[in-house]
């Protein structure tokens, strides 16, 4: 998973989030300030390509949401920084299966 696109989504492999929060002892809060650091390199990195919004912190309630199943995927620049934040490969986390942030909805015709 390359840091090109805004707006997808990655899903999150609960398991291996565990693991490695378990593996390098970080809190829910640690894990959330190194991830915004690495967040924000993403993004000066995406705003010299040219791209537009890109999110620039990761917060503490998310991780925990995360970690406890509450939240099953998030932005995949987020995805992306809390990987390298662990020390895990790109795409070892999150699940490279990315989709679209809109939603289709059935509409009844007039």
């Amino acid at each position: 998973m390359n840091a090109t696109s805004r707006d997808f989504y990655a899903d999150c492999d609960r398991e291996m989030l565990l693991r490695a929060l378990v593996r390098t002892g970080f809190t829910h809060e640690e894990l959330a300030d190194e991830s915004s650091v690495q967040l924000r390199k993403i993004a000066r990195s995406e705003r010299r390509k040219g791209r537009g919004a890109v999110p620039t912190s990761i917060s503490r309630q998310l991780v925990g949401q995360l970690c406890n199943g509450a939240t099953r995927s998030t932005n995949e620049l987020r995805a992306i920084a809390i990987e390298r934040a662990l020390g895990m490969d790109d795409g070892s986390i999150f699940v490279p299966r990315v989709y679209r942030g809109t939603r289709n909805v059935d509409r009844q015709p007039a």
